[in-house]
């Protein structure tokens, strides 16, 4: 592989992959996503900047860098159709996928036919930036206690029903009681509900595993810093998360962070 293109939202996994990239010779050809992505992120790369309806303006980008293989990361917000202003072969696109009728999956499966059927192969973030994988294992040296795991048992249960019909993929729990499921609104609001409900004693865990089924080519789970901040604030006891399965955006400053917190993190391997 000697180049690739990168779809790129908000937040530091572009950059993360684009650091890796350059670092093994390869060459990144970035579009990034307005108004999520920051233009000052990609000054040291060949770019453009694209909503989200701009399908062609992308599209002309990388046919022109002979680019085949291309990278969605980073964070974006699902936009209403009122919200798009798309060019002509956006809006042939749009017209195709019919968004007001799929859920997140589907529509992530979706975008990956319109984008093959342009011609372009879609990779997987462990394909050009394998070392940001979680693997199996505990980060740092805080380690979670047979308590913990057995909530991190039973949260990966209710995990696995939230991911199969495409709610969530978190959940909070406590001596064996759910105190809150991962929705649309995200994973602050989540901890935030857990933090409001929780008892006294042994503090509440969080895990984080991928749906079953997801195609983590278009939508990858990951965590970093800001989860490790939400679960200090929120009286947090540590996460798992499904090695293999997440990625971790800034590896060392999270388990530094984690440490200092007294947080465990914990990768585990899910059947």
């Amino acid at each position: 592989m000697k180049k690739i293109g990168l779809l790129a939202g908000g937040g530091q996994m572009p950059v993360k992959i684009i650091e890796s990239c350059l670092s093994r010779g390869i060459e990144v050809y970035v579009a990034g996503l307005v108004p999520f992505a920051e233009e000052e992120t990609f000054k040291d790369v060949p770019h453009v900047m694209a909503k989200l309806g701009e399908v062609g303006k992308m599209k002309q980008f990388f046919k022109e860098h002979g680019v085949v293989d291309l990278v969605m990361a980073g964070g974006i917000k699902r936009p209403s159709l009122k919200e798009l202003i798309p060019d002509w072969e956006g809006a042939k696109v749009i017209a195709r996928l019919a968004m007001k009728r799929l859920g997140d999956d589907k529509l992530f499966r979706a975008v990956t036919k319109e984008t093959e059927r342009m011609g372009f192969r879609i990779l997987g973030i462990e394909d050009v930036a394998p070392e940001m994988m979680f693997y199996e294992g505990v980060y740092g040296k805080v380690k979670p206690s047979k308590e913990d795991m057995d909530d991190i048992k039973r949260g990966i249960e209710v995990a696995k029903a939230l991911g199969a019909v495409d709610v969530g993929q978190a959940v909070v729990v406590q001596e064996g009681m759910v105190l809150a499921v991962e929705a649309v609104e995200g994973t602050d609001a989540m901890l935030s509900r857990a933090n409001s409900v929780k008892k006294e004693g042994k503090a509440p865990v969080m895990v984080k595993i991928k749906k079953p089924g997801q195609d983590t080519r278009t939508d990858m789970p990951a965590m970093g810093l800001q989860t490790i901040e939400g679960l200090k604030k929120y009286g947090m006891g540590g996460i798992a998360v499904e090695a293999g399965g997440i990625l971790v955006i800034e590896r060392d400053e999270v388990i530094r962070m984690a440490d200092e917190a007294g947080i465990f993190i914990i990768g585990m391997k899910i059947k």
